[in-house]
């Protein structure tokens, strides 16, 4: 059964997997296909029918968000606690998506570019190098405007590598649905401690 926490537990996880995957990718260059498919299909699902939809499953069973589930479920039970790259990374894709969320000039190019997206992946996959370089652009011209940026660390010659590059800012931006998918169901930052118990109990009932 769903409760007041379903959506934003999902959301949340959303976040914390394309947290994850920035890690992944900038020191090894590599990431689960399954998680970095499903994260960045969650960026065109601008007008689904349910959450779960957008992340590619159904309810309480959404197997492409199993990075985030993993590593939001150690966090809840403080098992282990994510790395500083990890944590820095969620956070600041909240405050980014809050800095868009109040620039209606900015918001209203994002929707545009991504709705020109669909156009693209009438001739290549999602994961194509063209597709990707578009995912990139869109990050680049809206949220790397601003004077807050995530910062990403890692091993240098994947950092230097246009591929990998173009796959973290991908990543990124899929984060920052997610980030507008957990505002919009009600996420706080105080929630991570006033209701962490119900928020571990919701992660069961799905995973």
């Amino acid at each position: 059964m769903k409760n007041s926490f379903y959506k934003e537990v999902i959301a949340l996880a959303g976040i914390i997997q394309a947290a994850e995957l920035v890690e992944l990718l900038a020191n090894s260059g590599t990431a689960p296909i399954e998680n970095f498919e499903t994260s960045l299909a969650s960026i065109l699902k601008t007008n689904p029918g349910t959450i779960e939809e957008i992340y590619d499953g159904q309810v309480n069973f959404i197997p492409g968000l199993s990075l985030g589930f993993k590593a939001l479920g150690d966090m809840l039970e403080h098992k282990k606690q994510p790395t500083n790259n990890r944590l820095r990374y969620a956070i600041g894709l909240i405050n980014l998506q809050g800095k868009l969320q109040s620039n209606d000039d900015l918001m209203d190019v994002l929707g545009s570019r991504i709705a020109q997206m669909e156009a693209k992946l009438e001739h290549f996959d999602l994961t194509h190098e063209r597709t990707l370089a578009s995912l990139a652009s869109i990050y680049e011209d809206t949220l790397s405007t601003f004077r807050f940026r995530i910062q990403v660390t890692g091993n240098v010659m994947h950092l230097q590598n246009p591929l990998v590059v173009n796959k973290i800012r991908s990543v990124l931006l899929a984060g920052i649905r997610s980030s507008m998918l957990w505002r919009q169901a009600g996420g706080k930052r105080w929630h991570f401690v006033v209701y962490r118990k119900k928020l571990l109990e919701t992660l069961k009932t799905i995973i």
